[in-house]
């Protein structure tokens, strides 16, 4: 396993209108301290080099962060935040604990210049947010930036976007689509092929910055490939899809072990009841049986591509990725959730 992804709190400060976890100021979910710091344990001893990812919610809410994030570091563990870096916990906190720290990186969470940023998250949170990347920075704590795209204005101002963050020294700067869950489950639709050429078009770009943005089902690239060579350039892909329960679990404040957040009503354990490792070793299995899947010769590279999309918008396990155009073109074959 790669990456442990632990929802410390479900709730947030803000309310943004694509979270996947439907976080707010309203929801009270908080896991406690001690089934943490037995995980973290469970994590140090069996996948010492894997990536804790505390996330949320806001992370930095959860009454004892401070101490939680202490004892990842202590153990050694690969630590990252993923923030909106807009909490108490950025103004209070003595930042030079953490300066220069090998094993932490902080994600801070920026949708778009700054009246986008606010249109979405509230107004002067992008001014916070780059004040507490610049802060981070100034005392030599790793950090990125992840942008959620929900619509195409977004590609019409990256320039405006990316300039203000390339002279922080950042890791990268992802850029993504926004996922069919939480509060965006209705679909935030920008359809793959015209995402596609943002992306191949935003990649012609130079900056100081890496900039992470990914083409989804791009068939084109692959037409001239036989049969035979695409079975095999997919049998060398080892993480299949996204690496749900593969690479990556979610762990939840109630104990629950999730392949996906998009799976939370399906999880493959809790750590109330078994230990870590037994909950890994029983992954939930998923198998794509959508009549477009299995004739299309594309399959064995994307296997049904986000199955948590695919969940989310039809309510059923197993069904493929909406966005993928394959499926889009016979749409009329996925059921469709009533919400």
């Amino acid at each position: 396993m790669e990456q442990f992804y632990f929802v410390l709190t479900e709730r947030c400060n803000l309310a943004c209108s694509h979270c996947i976890r439907d976080s707010s100021p309203y929801r009270d979910e908080t896991a406690e301290k001690t089934m943490i710091l037995d995980a973290l344990s469970q994590i140090h001893r069996d996948h010492a080099d894997s990536l804790v990812l505390l996330t949320g919610g806001e992370p930095t809410l959860h009454r004892h962060f401070d101490s939680i994030l202490q004892s990842s570091l202590s153990l050694g563990l690969q630590t990252k935040i993923n923030s909106n870096g807009v909490t108490p916990f950025y103004r209070r906190h003595t930042l030079k604990q953490w300066a220069d720290h090998p094993s932490l990186s902080v994600q801070i969470s920026l949708d778009g210049s700054e009246a986008e940023h606010d249109l979405v998250r509230g107004v002067g949170t992008y001014k916070r947010a780059l004040r507490t990347l610049a802060n981070l920075r100034a005392e030599g704590i790793s950090c990125s930036v992840s942008a959620t795209v929900i619509n195409l204005d977004f590609f019409a101002r990256t320039e405006q976007f990316i300039q203000p963050l390339d002279d922080l020294g950042l890791t990268h700067i992802a850029i993504k689509r926004a996922t069919y869950a939480g509060r965006a489950s209705s679909g935030m639709e920008i359809c793959s092929q015209t995402w596609n050429q943002q992306v191949y078009a935003l990649r012609q770009q130079r900056y100081k910055t890496r900039i992470l943005a990914f083409p989804m089902y791009d068939f084109q690239r692959l037409q001239a490939l036989g049969d035979d060579a695409i079975a095999e350039l997919g049998r060398t892909i080892t993480t299949k899809n996204c690496g749900a329960a593969t690479a990556k679990v979610y762990i939840y404040p109630n104990g629950d072990v999730c392949s996906c957040t998009c799976f939370k009503a399906h999880p493959m354990g809790n750590l109330y009841q078994q230990p870590l490792s037994d909950i890994l070793a029983q992954p939930l299995q998923i198998k794509v049986e959508h009549p477009t899947c299995k004739s299309c010769r594309y399959f064995p590279v994307c296997n049904g591509g986000c199955l948590g999309s695919g969940y989310q918008h039809s309510g059923e396990l197993g069904q493929p990725d909406p966005r993928c155009p394959q499926i889009q073109a016979g749409r009329n074959e996925i059921p469709l959730l009533s919400i």
